[in-house]
């Protein structure tokens, strides 16, 4: 069943009475050039979704007919990302990136590839497919508003507000679908979830963060199509998980996912372990505590989500090796053991979501951090043991094992004051760190105008002058660097320095 457009819906500003005051300066910043300079362009996606229903929105998407290189060019602070399909991140002060597409078009000639190549016979091709159907290249750009709007995946992420004019703009029922709680995607299922499978996590996503319901279309094609999912590049999936479980819905996406039976797509553990109770009510208990700590403001990290989900994989396949082990070695080198397993379970869910190099050895050393806080002797390894900086995380996870095992209930409270001090000292280092910030803040601020090239000139001037004095007297300041003059030549290496990185970022118009 196909789900096309529908008539088109404009909601003026009196209508819909979004509080716009919460959209982002920079968003509008973006915008309003992209207008001034003879472009369309609007706020459309998340935080147009967010707006409609309440929330304070975080992600701000503007949609343009102009095209990357054209956005590139209007802003010195953009650059074009991605190869599959292009977008342009323009990126602010304090790490605000307004994310701006162009719109998407679907009438392109498309080329059947197995690889990713752009052209054959020297024609290229802006849209690629493979085998199977999914997009392994797609800039084929729009021409209109309802082209992009087909284009999109979801009917509530396909709302678009012009800013100038207010209006609320909605071409396939978004709206409703909104007000009745409804995930529902756009044309047809199967074909949208071959094209990027990715989508059905998405659709996974929004189900668990909004508490909406899948409708029947969207629903009825996730099971034939998740076999797909195994076509996505790791990286990507690596993305996927982490808004899935790390944004204060993890609980309820796992909830989600298990129900569409797409957890064992994305994590290696075994079928008989994630059918046992102890284990989904840890994962459970865990996913909990995780929302728990998003909600208080606190920084949920990847390495600590692995080492929860595939704990059970691992000390599984421990416990059988080191029994098998107990009756054919005489002795067992412990920790040779651990780092072998954790690195066999690490290495098979790296080929489905491929975690950056330090996720993977902080996994691995959570896991063996778990045994020292075991050991029945806990006195002897307290040394080694808190000088990790992975102490605190590894204790985290000790506690909620504690939770359903309490035979560690004792090592707990043994642990528990180091924790503390631990918790105390690396929040004094805090605060020490950002008073010293804050000083050096003050004294760039000092006079309360900006530094000109003559303030900076003054100050080269009279720093050669003191540490010259100092030279003569020979009384160096401590800490004070050698007398420097920059001849023409290294400034110029300098120059051309940074405009090689420039333009290896995409930086240069």
């Amino acid at each position: 069943m196909v789900k096309y457009g529908q008539k088109k819906l404009v909601l003026s500003a009196q209508q819909h009475q979004l509080p716009t005051e919460q959209i982002s300066k920079f968003a509008i910043k973006v915008i309003k050039r992209l207008k001034q300079a003879g472009y369309e362009a609007y706020l459309v996606g998340g935080g147009v979704r967010d707006l409609l229903l309440g929330k304070t929105p975080k992600d701000f998407d503007v949609s343009t007919n102009a095209t990357p290189e054209q956005v590139r060019r209007l802003f010195g602070n953009a650059r074009i990302i991605g190869k599959r399909f292009k977008i342009v991140h323009i990126i602010y002060s304090n790490n605000d990136t307004i994310e701006v597409t162009t719109f998407r078009g679907g009438n392109s000639p498309m080329l059947q590839v197995e690889e990713t190549a752009i052209s054959r016979e020297g024609k290229r091709f802006e849209v690629q497919v493979n085998r199977d159907g999914m997009l392994v290249r797609d800039n084929s750009y729009g021409t209109s508003l309802e082209e992009d709007a087909l284009r999109r995946d979801f009917t509530i992420n396909a709302i678009y507000l012009d800013i100038q004019t207010g209006e609320l703009i909605d071409f396939h029922g978004g709206l409703y679908d909104l007000t009745q709680g409804v995930i529902d995607i756009i044309g047809d299922p199967e074909t949208r979830y071959r094209e990027d499978p990715v989508r059905i996590l998405r659709a996974a996503r929004f189900s668990a963060k909004l508490g909406f319901k899948l409708s029947k279309r969207t629903l009825e094609q996730i099971g034939p199509c998740a076999p797909f999912l195994r076509s996505v590049s790791p990286a990507r999936m690596y993305d996927e998980v982490n808004k899935l479980f790390l944004t204060g819905h993890a609980q309820a996406s796992f909830k989600v996912l298990t129900a569409l039976n797409l957890f064992d797509q994305l994590f290696t553990i075994s079928p008989m372990l994630l059918n046992s109770s102890t284990c989904r009510d840890f994962l459970n208990y865990a996913f909990e505590s995780t929302d728990q700590r998003f909600a208080e403001g606190k920084c949920n990290k990847p390495h600590f989500l692995y080492s929860i989900i595939l704990w059970n994989e691992f000390i599984w396949a421990f416990y059988e090796i080191r029994d098998d082990l107990m009756f054919s070695a005489n002795n067992i080198n412990y920790k040779s053991l651990i780092a072998f397993l954790a690195a066999q379970v690490v290495i098979m869910q790296y080929r489905i979501t491929a975690m950056p190099e330090n996720i993977i050895r902080s996994i691995a050393l959570l896991w063996r951090l778990q045994f020292l806080l075991e050991s029945k002797d806990p006195e002897k390894y307290v040394k080694e043991t808190t000088s990790y900086h992975a102490f605190r995380a590894a204790f985290d996870l000790f506690k909620l094992r504690a939770h359903f095992d309490p035979n560690l209930q004792s090592r707990v409270e043994f642990w528990q004051p180091y924790y503390d001090q631990c918790k105390a000292d690396a929040e004094r280092r805090r605060k020490s760190n950002e008073e010293r910030q804050s000083r050096l803040s003050e004294r760039g601020e000092r006079g309360g105008r900006r530094r000109s090239s003559r303030d900076f000139k003054r100050e080269g001037r009279e720093g050669r002058e003191s540490r010259r004095d100092e030279r003569r007297s020979g009384r160096p300041e401590a800490g004070s660097f050698e007398d420097f003059n920059e001849t023409h030549a290294d400034r110029q290496e300098r120059m051309n320095k940074a405009r090689d990185w420039r333009r290896a970022m995409n930086l240069e118009p």
